[in-house]
């Protein structure tokens, strides 16, 4: 059985299944001739590492991690390097889908997704998916030094530029920020192809030349981004209204949460505020507070009355929904308040963090719905 003419024929089914449905039917077929081969051919780690895939598409019964665990059972004492670190990182991705990967608690089964990643580099994988799948577990458990360096062995085996990217970001996250702003200059293109990528790679470069005191080379940035138009990055807008604030763009700052009903969440209104300050808009400020507390206030007493539910048509099922959301009502308002009287009153200057963050996509490696990509 090739492994790799069943992967492709399957993912070019994929392309044009719509619902669950139709992907299950697109896997059932394929489930079975995998099950017959690992039966009949224990040694075919590629058809196992399929055959998880596979059963994780089709929502079935049957456990992913449970059929990797069947491969490793039959082939511990016979896996060469490269099986091993095939199983090994494939394993890893379905214990981190389902357990996460930080670090939180005494999960055993969490950490064994370390400790066979941590193996696989032991024997050198020569597979990329090994060390940006390390890279990624070392980053969400706040070890930068030791995610920049798999980061590192993952673009040296890819010539992936997003893994260089992922370095730079360890780096950045470590305190390093001169080599990381440094690979993230090589990385900078104008305009940008890849969308997301570059705007994060030059929106990361910007951030951090503002930090480090190098404002003028920081705005020239700034200006080029504020070109560009995002049509498929979703967050590129309010990460780079964090970055104009810090940069003292306060005009812009304003105008986009003017014209952005979802900015009006109490977690922006710190920066909201100040920016009005900055420039001179006290008297705005105060009457955008004034009538932010009048809609709260009402909302809060709308809630009070509310003395019937779970009707279908009333606005909470029980007293304790609605009781809930006046205490979270109550506590936004408070917080509202304190926004204001942080700027105004007690005259703090909000500190933004720059969005420091790694890619993340499928490790998994022959992945059916991913890997012609």
């Amino acid at each position: 059985m090739n492994i790799d003419d069943l992967r492709d024929e399957i993912s070019e089914k994929l392309e044009t299944a719509g619902d669950h449905n139709e992907i299950h039917k697109v896997y059932e077929p394929y489930k079975k001739l995998l099950e017959e081969e690992i039966k009949y051919k224990p040694r075919n780690i590629e058809a196992f590492c399929l055959l998880a895939m596979v059963v994780e598409g089709m929502l079935s019964d049957v456990e992913p991690i449970d059929i990797l665990d069947k491969c490793y059972e039959a082939n511990h004492d016979v896996f060469s390097d490269n099986e091993y670190c095939l199983w090994a990182t494939n394993m890893a991705y379905f214990i981190i889908d389902y357990y996460g990967c930080v670090e939180h608690d005494d999960n055993k089964k969490r950490k064994s997704a370390l400790t066979i990643l941590e193996e696989a580099v032991r024997r050198k994988s020569v597979f990329h998916q090994t060390y940006y799948a390390l890279g990624q577990y070392y980053f969400e458990n706040k070890l930068f030094d030791k995610a920049s360096e798999v980061f590192h062995t993952a673009y040296v085996i890819s010539n992936d530029r997003r893994y260089l990217y992922c370095e730079a970001i360890s780096l950045l996250k470590a305190s390093k920020l001169n080599e990381g702003v440094k690979i993230l200059e090589s990385l900078s293109v104008f305009p940008l192809i890849d969308e997301e990528l570059d705007f994060s790679i030059v929106l990361a470069q910007g951030y951090t030349l503002a930090l480090m005191g190098e404002r003028e080379k920081a705005s020239e940035i700034a200006d080029i981004l504020a070109d560009e138009k995002y049509e498929n990055f979703d967050g590129a807008d309010w990460m780079f209204t964090d970055f104009m604030f810090t940069l003292g763009r306060y005009e812009y700052v304003v105008n986009y949460y003017d014209n952005n009903e979802y900015a009006e969440d109490v977690s922006w209104r710190s920066e909201y505020f100040y920016s009005l300050k900055m420039l001179g808009k006290d008297k705005e400020a105060l009457l955008i507070l004034e009538k932010l507390v009048k809609e709260y206030e009402e909302e809060i007493a709308t809630a009070e009355k509310e003395i019937s539910f779970g009707s279908g048509d009333d606005d909470y099922e029980t007293v304790d929904d609605r009781d809930e959301d006046i205490v979270e009502l109550k506590e936004e308002l408070i917080a509202m308040k304190k926004c204001y009287n942080d700027v105004f009153v007690n005259n703090i200057k909000p500190i933004k963090e720059p969005y420091y963050d790694i890619t993340y996509e499928c490790y998994y490696i022959g992945c059916p719905k991913h890997h012609t990509k």
